[in-house]
């Protein structure tokens, strides 16, 4: 299970923290859950107004935040798992 983790993380890593933190923290988590709540604001709210400069807003919002929150915790997460393990295999 170790081995398959660090081989996974080791290919991972090549493509950057940042570019890590835009795909875990943008794309598949901040889109989908403003997307979720926005879809359910709009079938549970009868004075729902669809409004462009709402909706680039909260997609800017929730980007910037999902990234920096939870994208770059999960890469240090799971850089800090690898390392750990990293160093118990040279021992």
């Amino acid at each position: 299970m170790d081995e398959r983790f660090v081989a996974w993380w080791a290919e991972r890593r090549k493509a950057g923290k940042w570019n890590y933190a835009f795909r875990h923290g943008v794309l598949l988590f901040a889109l989908p859950v403003y997307t979720a709540l926005e879809l359910f604001r709009y079938f549970k709210t009868s004075a729902y107004e669809f409004s462009v400069a709402r909706i680039v807003v909260g997609v800017l919002v929730w980007s910037i935040l999902g990234m920096l929150s939870f994208g770059l915790i999960q890469w240090q997460v799971q850089e800090k798992r690898y390392r750990k393990l990293q160093g118990e295999e040279k021992k």
